[in-house]
């Protein structure tokens, strides 16, 4: 009972790699030689983004926020052009015509399924 040790990894992974992924290494290896050149280390780096991140300003609270939101969809619900009644009543027959029609073709497909079983079985005994 052996254990199987897997083989290794190739390392010409760079031949395999699709675009997207080539992409994705090269985008990371500029961004190291940037960072590299700009003289930072990585907690220098880290600091000034957090440094950054905070001078964005701070997070309003949860209720404020639902406040905003609630604000910015009633402000953009006023420029909805909303139909007259005339449209409504229009768009309320057709779809209730057209779920009517689609109610009853499925109604008798589900007859004509029903009998077809009923006259399967009894063909069948």
């Amino acid at each position: 009972m052996g254990v199987r040790i897997p083989p290794p990894l190739p390392t010409h992974l760079r031949e395999n790699m699709n675009r997207e992924m080539r992409r994705l290494q090269e985008a990371e290896e500029r961004r190291r030689k940037k960072a590299e050149e700009s003289g930072l280390s990585r907690a220098q780096r880290r600091a000034a983004a957090l440094q950054a991140r905070s001078e964005r300003g701070e997070r309003k609270p949860f209720f404020r926020r639902v406040a905003d939101y609630l604000h910015e969809v009633r402000v953009e619900m006023r420029k909805v052009t909303w139909p007259n009644r005339d449209q409504m009543v229009a768009f309320t027959t057709v779809t209730m015509i057209t779920t009517i029609i689609l109610t009853a073709v499925v109604f008798g497909l589900d007859v004509v399924a029903k009998q077809a079983v009923i006259w399967l079985i009894e063909r069948g005994t």
